[in-house]
């Protein structure tokens, strides 16, 4: 349970900071939002789980962060379909127009998609490593058939 926890909010920070910083360049949806939850998805593949150092190979991070390009890049696309039409009022506030909807405000949705895939990651990472390190130590010496 408290894996998941740490994924949601791991995944939430990095899509929080990333969506932060979208907002400032002026980013609200069309293509460069897509590109924006890509990137998102794919930070949070790479940060969220082991890191990347104390993976079993460079290749596991690596296919983290593309696989997490195609699930930032879904779940818009699925948000977009569920969500395309709800605005929130509070989002003039952060500068944006009162009439866009919530999937094309990336400090909005951006938390979302990286608590989701975050959370995905470190249960995928935490299944794993528990048969590990309860497994016995083998001793050395005289084997019995």
């Amino acid at each position: 349970m408290g894996r998941v926890i740490f994924g949601l909010l791991k995944g939430g920070i990095v899509g929080a900071a990333i969506g932060a910083l979208a907002l400032k360049l002026g980013v609200s949806g069309g293509i460069s939002a897509v590109l924006v939850y890509a990137v998102i998805g794919a930070a949070a593949g790479v940060v969220c789980g082991r890191p990347p150092w104390r993976q079993d190979t460079f290749w596991t991070s690596l296919l983290k962060g593309i696989f997490g390009l195609l699930v930032g890049v879904g779940l818009y696309f699925l948000g977009h379909k569920l969500f395309g039409g709800a605005h929130a009022a509070f989002a003039a506030k952060l500068g944006v127009s009162p009439d866009a909807a919530i999937v094309d405000v990336p400090v909005l949705f951006g938390p979302v998609i990286g608590a989701v895939w975050g959370m995905l990651v470190e249960i995928d990472d935490s299944v794993g490593s528990d048969s590990k390190s309860n497994a016995p130590a083998k001793k050395p010496g005289k084997t019995r058939p």
